[in-house]
């Protein structure tokens, strides 16, 4: 018996050291202490599909539109210009966080303006989106669907794109970013980096 107690007591001992080879504490590592934390990184380049630096964007021309008092002057601030349809759900899904996030920037000292633009082929459509949702934001619409290849090609992408399509305009009136698709809540702080650009 005395050779198994001895036995066990070395089994013990070399246990305790392998705990403490990293010089460690004998308590097992905790799931905090064991988990990297990594840092995201936020991307401008990742989040435009166009991405231009400075003046080199071409300056934001707009098709003829219906409704065109449904876009606010951005009054020498930043002007984000959202292309939609009553019938793009993801559109429709992103208007009210478009407006919260419009107000946030505004809050954190951004002088920024949203301004929706309709891709409807008729007016009709647009009225009765807005009959039915009483609170969704005012929007223009292209007044012929022939100028949209050519207008979505001088926003920088390519003649049919996906929408939603968002438009970053900076101050100067040149475009700074088109992207094509909606934006989720992890985007914001992308958004947030190209207007402090």
């Amino acid at each position: 018996m005395d050779r198994l107690s001895a036995l066990i007591a070395v089994a013990a001992l070399a246990g305790a050291c392998d705990s403490k080879k990293d010089g460690g504490s004998s308590e097992p590592p905790s799931r905090t202490n064991a988990a990297k934390v990594t840092k995201k990184t936020v991307s401008t380049e990742a989040f435009c599909d166009k991405l231009f630096k400075g003046d080199d964007g071409p300056t934001m021309t707009i098709p003829e539109v219906a409704s065109k008092e449904a876009i606010v002057p951005a009054a020498g601030g930043w002007h984000w210009f959202n292309v939609w349809a009553t019938w793009c759900k993801p559109c429709v899904e992103e208007m009210p966080m478009l407006v919260a996030w419009r107000d946030k920037l505004r809050t954190a000292g951004k002088k920024i303006e949203v301004s929706f633009i309709s891709v409807d082929e008729n007016e009709g459509d647009v009225a009765a989106f807005r009959k039915a949702h009483p609170s969704a934001p005012a929007s223009a619409r292209l007044v012929t669907s022939k100028d949209q290849e050519a207008w979505f090609g001088k926003l920088g992408l390519d003649g049919a794109p996906p929408i939603p399509i968002h438009v970053f305009v900076a101050p100067n009136g040149h475009i700074r970013c088109a992207r094509a698709g909606s934006v989720r809540e992890q985007d914001y702080a992308a958004i947030e980096a190209l207007l402090a650009e």
